[in-house]
């Protein structure tokens, strides 16, 4: 089994917040959504291997638990950028081996971020 995409949610009207985040502040590159899926509102991302398609729903309510996890190459860099844009930091020393932090995406979304060589996936 292999994972295809994630999909996270966010309020109408919204695209432009979602490409400042994912796009700029994450470098992830945006994807044409295909027709009739565009008309839908919306936005999709790629960085390697991951992809994160980013919905409209019109009754939003942010994943305050559930969260996709990223594996990132410097964690303190995007701390950094993170904390210049005033988004939460939080990191969780539960895993002693483990070096990570969790934020939230501009719509309330909880992401965690990972350092590389730490991740799950990685041992």
């Amino acid at each position: 089994m292999k994972l295809d995409h994630i999909q996270l949610a966010m309020p109408p009207r919204q695209e432009t917040e979602a490409r400042r985040f994912f796009g700029e502040l994450l470098g992830m590159a945006e994807e044409a959504k295909p027709f009739p899926l565009s008309e839908r509102g919306g936005c999709w991302f790629r960085a390697g291997d991951v992809i994160l398609h980013i919905g409209v729903e019109a009754d939003f309510q942010p994943q305050r638990k559930a969260h996709p996890a990223f594996i990132m190459p410097d964690l303190a860099a995007l701390e950094t950028r993170l904390t210049a844009q005033n988004l939460p930091v939080k990191w969780d020393t539960a895993l002693a081996d483990r070096t990570r932090f969790y934020t939230t995406d501009p719509f309330g979304n909880r992401i965690e971020f990972i350092q590389a060589g730490d991740g799950f996936s990685e041992r």
